[in-house]
């Protein structure tokens, strides 16, 4: 099968960051497969075509006369064109930002079309807003308008869509008119199984948090929690990992919070360091005001830890009681609540725990490429059958 993948990826794209680990491994385990020709359709400085490992790279050039921050018309205008000269047997857009899911809907009358939703950008960037510089922001609100009309027109229109979520499912069932599958975000078990086997060497914090430092991701709620933790559990220590904007004003609230001698801020965390966190403490936090592809939900249960999320960080992975525990986002109280109650009952903790792991298979990687081909398999069958879900009128498009 001829797949013709639309997104934006470089080599050097921030590892760390849940669409790109998403988008490479995604790449990579499709290029492995005999069964698939992949042809990668990005943006980037030269236009060019590349054989790399396994697949055929199709390098388009941003910018041109009418170009503008954001947004570069002539990039769609080749982008639909190199499709075309490809043939392939379907089209597959990784997010619903504009060129690559713009293409693929006005090429769905032609080609079997599928469009992966990350997330809502609709949602998120009011979010991303509140970590920008003054003029950004300003940027943002101008040119960002287009993105939001683009990923609304997008949605009402892709005949597939694949969300990682039962919960953005429902967000999208009304605008759209496509068919949704639900593919929740891959981990990769073969390389964490030595880490999840290491015994544990020494100690940690017993509470971690390991991402993004933006209001997004939401750790000064986790900081917000944790006096009445502290008062109740004096020699508490919790990890705030990561880098990012917010990193300063989180080390101000917790010395305001008077938590300096109960939270760590490590910065950037290495792999093996975050494993060995993982392996160590006794839960993991996901306090996320939105949240899509919140990785440690994943990586926590891998290691056999029960996760506190936000009803906000990708509700329907963590099961309520079962694998783990939700609160409202933006209410500290009530992850105050939520963590206390697990650091008081070692039993329920294990026990979530326990679950979480027995449950973690669902999320390999080969089990998701193998739910993605089954995808385009049938989206290739009922395109055939004439059987399209949603169709674009010739010429439509977001803006209009």
């Amino acid at each position: 099968m001829k797949v013709a993948l639309l997104c934006e990826y470089s080599r050097d794209m921030g590892a760390y960051q849940g669409s790109n680990i998403y988008i490479t491994e995604l790449i990579t385990r499709l290029a492995g497969r005999d069964d698939i020709d992949l042809h990668l359709i990005t943006m980037g400085r030269e236009n060019a075509v590349r054989q790399e490992e396994g697949f055929t790279h199709h390098i388009l050039r941003k910018g041109g006369p009418l170009s503008l921050p954001y947004f570069h018309p002539l990039v769609l205008v080749r982008m639909v064109k190199t499709v075309r000269a490809i043939r392939p047997d379907i089209v597959h857009a990784l997010s619903t930002r504009y060129p690559c899911s713009t293409a693929a809907v006005l090429l769905q009358n032609d080609y079997p079309s599928l469009v992966t939703a990350f997330g809502i950008f609709e949602r998120e960037i009011a979010h991303y807003r509140e970590d920008m510089p003054p003029l950004e922001r300003t940027l943002s609100h101008i040119f960002h308008t287009f993105f939001i009309r683009n990923e609304r027109w997008v949605l009402s229109r892709a005949p597939e869509l694949v969300v990682d979520a039962p919960s953005i499912g429902d967000l999208v069932r009304t605008p759209t008119t496509g068919r949704i599958h639900v593919v929740a975000a891959g981990l990769d078990l073969e390389r964490l199984r030595p880490q999840i086997l290491s015994p544990p060497a020494g100690e940690g914090p017993d509470i971690v948090f390991i991402n993004t430092l933006t209001r997004l991701k939401g750790a000064d709620i986790l900081l917000s929690a944790l006096p009445g933790v502290v008062k109740a559990y004096p020699g508490i220590r919790a990890c705030i990992g990561g880098k990012g904007p917010q990193a300063p004003e989180l080390r101000r609230l917790a010395r305001d919070l008077g938590l300096e001698a109960n939270v760590i801020f490590p910065g950037f965390v290495p792999d093996e360091e975050k494993y060995r966190y993982y392996r160590q403490c006794r839960m993991v936090v996901v306090p996320s005001r939105w949240d899509c592809q919140p990785s440690p939900l994943f990586e926590a249960a891998a290691f056999g830890k029960p996760v506190v999320a936000s009803d906000m960080a990708h509700p329907g992975i963590v099961e309520d009681g079962v694998t783990g525990l939700i609160f409202r986002s933006d209410d500290a109280a009530g992850l105050e609540e939520k963590i206390l109650f697990l650091l008081d009952d070692d039993a329920a903790r294990e026990r979530m725990g326990r679950a979480a792991a027995a449950r973690v298979g669902e999320y390999d990687w080969p089990r998701v490429v193998d739910r993605y081909v089954t995808i385009y398999q049938d989206a290739v069958r009922e395109h055939r059958r004439g059987g399209k879900r949603a169709t674009a009128p010739a010429g439509a498009s977001p803006e209009r």
